[in-house]
């Protein structure tokens, strides 16, 4: 639920700028979140990146789904990055169910 939280957040306030911005403000990406994410799968894991930071900060996370049927197991990466690959993986005897990336801003 945090990363869908996290990743509404952001949604919201692309829509809000886009929205609400002034004329020439209206393609700004809000001070503080990071731009140019993306994310995908990684070996049994999850990897998420962005091109520019903006003073916030990202990390992967990935949803993973146990072989022998049980609870599904959320794991986000440990470090917040400003730059680079964010990797996260799922624990033995699980694969990858879906992942994503969760930012925050410095502001």
């Amino acid at each position: 639920m945090k990363k869908l939280h996290s990743t509404l957040f952001a949604a919201m306030g692309m829509a809000a700028c886009f929205t609400l911005g002034t004329q020439g403000a209206a393609n700004a990406a809000p001070a503080g979140w990071p731009t140019g994410c993306s994310y995908g799968k990684f070996d049994n894991g999850w990897e998420a990146r962005c091109t520019n930071s903006n003073g916030g900060s990202y990390k992967a996370t990935v949803t993973c789904q146990p072989l022998d049927g049980g609870a599904l197991i959320v794991r986000d990466a440990t470090v917040w990055k400003t730059s680079g690959i964010s990797y996260v993986f799922c624990p033995p005897m699980s694969f990858v169910k879906g992942g994503g990336i969760i930012t925050k801003s410095t502001r």
